[in-house]
């Protein structure tokens, strides 16, 4: 039953990142962040509370496991709580960086819930179910209407992959994937051409390296030549498009983010170590021209630099050893289905692929855009992490009844 609540609590955050209706309006709103705070939090906590009664020792385990891999971002979590609780009940700020820390919650709250559910492969289906769902509907409203969606492009984006990715793709499964990639293209905007190329040398290097795994060799040798005529076609694809259509590409906002990133750059090496430990506000005025917006104080546009400058050394360090365990979750990703094993079912390698790319594009995102300040943005994030990290878990070491259960039955808990 408590799993249950999750999936609706993850339904609804899904409604508000896509925001179908209100063009933008409805996910940027705080109805929508206390809503899906008060939803996603208390349905997590709801289940791990039932956890705790009924399997004690496996919370334990999995608790364990979590502090051991994911330290960097729990300290990094209290770090930007504590300042921005003094910055908003001592200094008076009224934009601060609450939301960060809210939604970097997500990461621990989701590993464990998953990790110690009852059938944790079954409450992952039903999310990747909605995951689907969602970027379906996002691209349709891409291709039909003017939602951009730039902050949340690397949900959709890496799709395209797990069909891409299979083991012997058929032609259906590689138009469908570079269909997907393809139709984000609509979102227009520099981060996302940066996060269709990310997610397409990451399938390319899974198909070049299964076929240096060929056995045949004359069949390996004839996919090669036509990789590489592939890889070709779509370089000089690219670079034709790039000259016929560059008048027409985003500028990027290069006089905006210049002065708002020297501005986060001169507050860092102003106090490096733990920058002002997150007590200013999460704002900044801009003073070279009037903003549309009808605000002068705005966000700087990089989560990254805000993460530098507001905490210092202490904070990129901790962020680093974060995106380095993502990181090697996806190396060993990527070794898995590089190899050359079709008797074996890849289909979850696949998915944890997905998920790794939505990661490695979510850092890009955020390294030109301010998503992670909006706790809705945290949920897809951090809390996709923690489903990543609980997945690759089930797939490496399951728990011990999981064990139990496939010697007797025969079964994967996949199937």
């Amino acid at each position: 039953m408590t799993e249950l609540f999750i999936m609706l609590a993850t339904t609804l955050a899904a409604f508000f990142l896509v925001d179908p209706f209100y063009s933008g309006a409805l996910l940027i709103s705080a109805f929508a962040k206390t809503v899906v705070l008060v939803t996603s939090v208390g349905s997590l906590l709801f289940h791990l509370v039932g956890r705790a009664v009924m399997v004690p020792a496996r919370l334990r385990a999995a608790w364990s496991e979590m502090v051991a891999d994911w330290w960097p971002l729990l300290l990094l979590c209290l770090f930007v709580l504590a300042g921005s609780a003094y910055a908003v009940y001592v200094n008076g700020v009224k934009e601060s960086f609450r939301g960060l820390g809210l939604g970097m919650l997500f990461l621990p709250l989701m590993a464990l819930s998953v990790r110690t559910a009852a059938r944790p492969m079954l409450l992952m289906k039903c999310m990747a179910t909605i995951y689907v769902l969602l970027v379906l509907t996002m691209l349709v409203l891409l291709v039909s209407t003017k939602h951009l969606f730039h902050e949340s492009i690397y949900m959709a984006v890496p799709l395209g992959a797990y069909f891409i990715c299979a083991s012997k793709p058929r032609v259906w499964q590689l138009l469908l994937g570079l269909a997907l990639i393809g139709t984000c293209a609509f979102s227009f905007k520099n981060t996302t051409f940066i996060v269709m190329l990310v997610t397409l040398a990451g399938c390319a290097a899974v198909s070049v390296a299964r076929i240096f795994r060929t056995r045949d060799r004359l069949t390996a040798i004839t996919q090669l030549y036509l990789a590489i005529l592939v890889l070709a076609a779509v370089t000089a694809g690219i670079y034709i498009a790039y000259i016929t259509f560059r008048k027409e590409l985003p500028s990027g906002n290069v006089d905006y983010r210049m002065e708002m990133y020297g501005i986060a750059w001169r507050h860092f090496l102003s106090s490096p170590i733990w920058g002002s430990a997150f007590t200013d506000s999460s704002v900044t005025y801009f003073r070279l021209f009037k903003v549309a917006v009808g605000t002068q104080y705005l966000p700087t546009h990089s989560d990254v630099l805000d993460l530098l400058s507001q905490g210092g050394t202490i904070a990129l360090a901790l962020w680093l050893g974060t995106v380095w365990r993502i990181l090697s979750i996806g190396w060993a990703t990527l070794r898995k289905l590089m190899s050359d094993a079709p008797e074996e079912d890849l289909r979850p390698w696949r998915w944890l692929f997905v998920m790794v790319l939505i990661q490695i594009n979510a850092v890009i995102v955020y390294s030109f855009n301010p998503p992670l300040i909006n706790p809705i943005q945290g949920f897809w994030i951090w809390g996709g992490a923690g489903v990543m990290w609980a997945l690759y878990l089930q797939l490496t070491r399951p728990p011990v009844e999981e064990v139990r259960s496939v010697r007797a039955t025969g079964k994967t808990a996949w199937a």
